[in-house]
């Protein structure tokens, strides 16, 4: 007799709705096209570099001769610093807004400080080996900024998240 009531009594469903696979889509379509923009960085950061080197010649430009250098090549880069670090700033963003869109914003702020720290390590080693003469120190800052502007490091982030909530 139970089953029998069972078998009447309607099963209340929630009505399915398409939001959330509209937003997936957003999502994929926002990955996509953040991803194509680190493919494109890395692919066309020469006329990207030329396009920094003019704009920040042009703001440079009237601050002195001290301000001017930092556009101007330095030993270790073929690249003013400024240029370097804005074109390397410019590729963290983009990799942190596909970490933040891959990951549902989940470890965005850990991200984000991860990056910060890594980048300001860089900018202190460089800065220590320039005014100090130290080059190992500023070979290693120049590194340290070519591994966090890279993909390896976009895809080891994303991987040890991965990983640690498959621990969980």
């Amino acid at each position: 007799m139970a089953r029998a009531a069972q078998r009447l009594t309607p099963v209340a469903t929630a009505p399915v709705s398409a939001a959330p696979n509209r937003l997936s889509t957003r999502r994929l379509v926002v990955a996509v096209a953040l991803g194509l923009a680190l493919f494109g960085l890395g692919q066309f950061d020469e006329p990207l570099f030329a396009v920094l080197t003019r704009g920040w010649q042009t703001v440079l430009g009237g601050l002195g001769p001290a301000a001017q250098r930092l556009g101007q090549p330095s030993g270790l880069s073929t690249h003013g610093v400024v240029v370097g670090l804005s074109y390397r700033l410019l590729y963290m963003l983009v990799s942190v807004a596909l970490l933040h869109v891959l990951l549902r914003g989940r470890h965005a702020r850990a991200i984000v400080v991860g990056y910060g720290l890594a980048f300001g390590l860089s900018l202190a080693l460089l800065l220590l080996g320039q005014r100090a003469g130290g080059a190992w120190a500023a070979v290693q800052g120049h590194r340290l900024l070519d591994l966090i502007s890279s993909p390896l490091a976009l895809l080891l982030l994303y991987g040890l998240v991965l990983l640690r909530r498959a621990k969980r």
